[in-house]
């Protein structure tokens, strides 16, 4: 089929109902979801799947993209009135918007925002549809070599752009390939990893682990903090006669609009870097090249620059995630394995055999961008409300909407079995700063690298194909490239400051690592043990995977154990190298940018050089009495409880550090308490049973509050997938008769 003749294919399907209703929903998902730090869009459009089950492809696809786009620029509303990013690209907007709304122009930098989204969108748009013909022409010559060494240059370069530590970035991408290899082999019909149970022979549904990895994890990590995002949203002014003097601005600024634009699109053109370093350094640029600029104190061309670049970079992150399968950021990594689910494989042949769902994604950003914008514009104060919602009555919703969405897949109870044990591990992941973004995307690519590799074997006849067809042997340099930039940038660590080093060290031998890491290793060994008795193909690569691993955690252990060992290699665990590097330079640069144009007694203040968040890395100082967010190893702004400028109380903070792990621990022992249920009684039974466990114990509600919101959301749940999407969800071992 023809690129431009899917375009019209495109626009006929986006005409119906279905297609319209789904966007629309899509676009008020991800706009909610980037309004609440701590629940990300990834959360939101993983939760959305099970309801998209009888959906067709098209309606399915637009409503993944709408919520993935929705999101960019409703966090940038909290980010500029609350002080507070509802995502982490957005804490780039707080150092000038926060500033404009103290001083009563919140509506002017709002207008900035939401027009600098759309047009930055817009932009990153065209540029994407002009680099597809090129990509296309590539694609037509694609065939096994090309796709199995697309799929390892994927995992090499997802590896190197992980937060925190290089090593535990590759460990992530090696479980998730190891992973992948349970059930049928692709080739040669060997049963692999399913230890007798029916169930896995098909291997871990994609959907089920998405679920599991990002909501169970995201639940988990509200009901641990509890911190409302606001208190006093209704007495903020929202100054909408400025609305439109803001869009005007926009429109006066056209080359640092297109420049901060085309920033964003090229760092979404690189796999996994995200939308924090694009705002970032959007604003250096942005401050780099004014002259006259006051940034730090309410310079509104600190606010236009990062909020184009976070919406251009969507555009520039399809490119990958839609022509080569490589997700461009976690929330294409979910919207990917999204459409596998439906039936469509990302990759080389979308591009080739449906044009149209690729035109359906483009038109989708440039649409859900302008309704998003133009909503928070109209509802900005409404939507603030939203922040209001107390963790401790939203968490528990989304985790019985990852566990009755699990079930609604094949009504099985082993796939809650399945999601929630993916869910803690990816929290213990996040618990050991350890990327799982990697993790995602060796579980999608391990399948497609091991079939292609054994079609290349079985078609040239050895490994003559990976070098003598010239788009293979590119990518297989570019592959060695990156492995040896990494290599390169490790032995640079270890030449950082004694203190920094010092710091990324004991991160990495943390007792939550090195537990993690004896898991693994493990689970390596026993892999390695069991492939022993599949067939030559079935355990090639089982074996290369398992064995690889086996050594980097073994690696990874001596070092972090033996002292001798630890002060001559520690570079080589330490967290805060990649894309963690990155951030920690472009907040220490915001700091002293702010601290150089501040002047005493102005709107900014002067404040200090910088807060430390736990992973280590630098985060602007707020010269407010407002809380400062933080960022997690995943990326979510996390609220804490003082303000910047304030030093904690000791007492006060071993207080609420016990508090934390009180809530933490009783969460846990009520999510085992909902699988038991479940599968004893049922999830109509097991679901409001446990609910009002989590908010009577972990969350300490009241019984009014309690019984009301159990009331209320158990009968939506029950509304919608019973009534509706017709999921029984009665029963249980001990009810069946």
């Amino acid at each position: 089929m023809d690129f431009i003749d899917g375009l019209w294919i495109a626009l006929a399907d986006m005409r119906s109902w279905a297609f319209l209703l789904a966007f629309l929903l899509g676009c008020m998902n991800g706009m909610l979801t980037g309004l609440l730090p701590g629940l990300g869009g990834s959360v939101g459009i993983a939760l959305m799947i099970p309801f998209t089950y009888g959906m067709d492809t098209s309606s399915a696809m637009g409503l993944f993209v709408a919520a993935l786009a929705g999101q960019s620029f409703t966090g940038s509303i909290t980010a500029i009135l609350l002080n507070v990013p509802g995502s982490s690209p957005s804490a780039a907007t707080t150092l000038d918007g926060y500033p404009l709304a103290r001083q009563g122009r919140g509506g002017f930098a709002i207008g900035i925002s939401a027009s600098a989204s759309f047009l930055g969108s817009l932009i990153g748009t065209i540029v994407l549809i002009a680099l597809i013909p090129a990509v296309r022409s590539i694609i037509l010559a694609f065939s096994f070599p090309e796709f199995a060494m697309l799929g390892v240059f994927g995992l090499a370069i997802i590896a190197m752009a992980a937060r925190g530590s290089m090593l535990k970035g590759v460990i992530s991408g090696l479980l998730g390939i190891l992973v992948s290899f349970v059930g049928f082999a692709p080739i040669g019909g060997d049963v692999r990893y399913v230890f007798d149970q029916p169930a896995l022979f098909n291997g871990f549904e994609v959907v089920i682990v998405l679920v599991g990895m990002f909501s169970v994890t995201e639940a988990l990590q509200l009901l641990r903090t509890n911190q409302r995002v606001a208190q006093n949203v209704a007495q903020l002014k929202f100054g909408r006669s400025q609305v439109w003097e803001g869009v005007v601005y926009t429109l006066k600024q056209p080359f640092l609009l297109i420049r901060s634009s085309l920033i964003g699109t090229g760092v979404g053109l690189v796999p996994a870097v995200g939308g924090t370093v694009a705002a970032f350094l959007a604003y250096f640029q942005a401050a780099r090249t004014s002259k006259d600029g006051r940034f730090g104190q309410g310079d509104p061309r600190g606010v236009l620059a990062p909020e184009a670049s976070n919406d251009a970079k969507d555009s520039g992150s399809a490119l990958p995630s839609l022509a080569f399968g490589i997700p461009g950021s976690s929330d294409w990594a979910i919207v990917l394995g999204a459409m596998i689910i439906h039936g469509v494989t990302p990759g080389p042949n979308l591009i080739r055999d449906q044009p149209d769902i690729v035109w359906i994604a483009i038109l989708v950003l440039i649409g859900a961008s302008f309704l998003s914008s133009a909503l928070g514009l109209l509802f900005g104060p409404q939507l603030l409300q939203v922040t209001r919602v107390r963790p401790g009555l939203l968490s528990p919703t989304v985790l019985m909407l990852a566990v009755i969405g699990a079930y609604a897949l094949n009504l099985s109870i082993t796939d809650v079995v399945v999601s929630l044990g993916f869910g803690l591990l990816a929290y213990l992941m996040r618990s050991a700063g350890m990327p799982i973004i990697p993790f995602i995307l060796g579980f999608i690519l391990g399948p497609m690298v091991e079939r292609s590799y054994l079609q290349t074997l079985a078609t040239f006849g050895g490994l003559s194909g990976f070098v003598t067809r010239p788009i293979s042997l590119v990518l297989v340099i570019l592959t060695v490239a990156v492995l040896v930039y990494e290599v390169v940038n490790s032995r640079r660590a270890g030449k950082r400051s004694r203190e920094e080093l010092a710091a990324g060290v004991r991160s990495a031998t943390r007792p939550v690592s090195i537990v993690l890491m004896v898991l693994l290793g493990s689970v390596a060994l026993a892999a390695l043990v069991l492939a022993g008795d599949f067939s030559d193909q079935a355990r090639t690569f089982p074996v290369l995977t398992a064995g690889l691993l086996l050594g980097l955690v073994a690696a990874y252990l001596a070092v972090a154990l033996l002292p001798a060992l630890r002060t001559r290699l520690g570079g080589f665990i330490a967290d805060g190298q990649g894309a963690e590097a990155m951030m920690h330079h472009l907040e220490q640069e915001a700091a002293e940018l702010i601290d150089r144009s501040a002047a005493p007694g102005s709107a900014g203040g002067s404040g200090g050089p910088g807060t430390r968040d736990t992973s280590g890395a630098s985060v602007p100082a707020r010269r407010t009495g407002v809380p400062a967010p933080t960022l997690d190893d995943d990326d979510s702004p996390v609220v804490v409880g003082a303000a910047a400028d304030e030093p904690p109380d000791p007492v006060e903070a071993a207080r609420e550090r016990r508090e934390m792990d009180r809530r933490l621990r009783t969460s846990l022992i009520l999510t085992g308490l909902l699988l038991a249920g479940s599968w004893l009684l049922g999830l109509a039974v097991a679901v409001p049973v446990v609910f009002v466990g989590f908010l009577r114990l972990v969350t300490r509600e009241t019984w009014r509050t309690t019984v009301v919101t159990t009331t209320l959301v158990c009968g939506a749940l029950y509304l919608v997938f019973v009534t509706v999407l017709g999921v029984p969800v009665e029963g249980g071992s001990l009810l069946q008769y």
